[in-house]
């Protein structure tokens, strides 16, 4: 998302707040088009931080703007799953659009850091930030596995017949 200003705190907070919910919205998503039963766990995994995230957002906006109802802006870093992508999307459509959210969340959430003055608001910023980075690093393991064998998103990809012999 494009600044031409600097961002006051109630717009990166309403920003940051929506993403969150966005992010959520995709990985249940992404959940819903898993078969592989530990992928659809990482997916409620993902899902569950995110919440953690809306949750710790919504908090400080709260404690910010005590009785200022929460607006949610048109744009977030995190467009709306359902408006870039069709419902007939695959599941690699969907981890190239997770991972890039998350790029942009980590760029977002790291850029306010290194702005703020306060030290509580730039240590739930690099809190949040990291944790976008540890989101990335995982949907990038599990995309991987993806265009690595297409097999991966079946239900029965880690029983026994699927492994090979690498003992004696």
């Amino acid at each position: 998302m494009a600044r031409e200003r600097d961002l006051t705190t109630l717009e990166v907070l309403s920003i940051a707040i929506k993403s969150e919910i966005e992010a959520i919205k995709l990985y249940r998503r992404m959940n819903e088009k898993a078969k592989n039963p530990d992928l659809k766990v990482k997916m409620d995994f993902l899902a569950s931080q995110e919440m953690n995230h809306e949750r710790i957002l919504t908090e400080a906006y709260r404690k910010k703007f005590p009785g200022v109802d929460l607006s949610m802006p048109p744009k977030t870093l995190v467009p709306s799953i359902d408006d870039i992508l069709p419902p007939e999307a695959t599941l690699k459509e969907l981890f190239a659009a997770a991972m890039e959210a998350e790029k942009k969340a980590d760029d977002f959430y790291t850029g306010l850091a290194k702005k703020t003055r306060d030290q509580s608001s730039r240590s739930m910023l690099e809190y949040l930030a990291s944790m976008e980075r540890s989101h990335f690093s995982i949907l990038d393991a599990e995309y991987r596995q993806l265009q690595f064998t297409e097999d991966y998103n079946t239900d029965d990809f880690l029983r026994g017949d699927r492994l090979m012999n690498v003992g004696p």
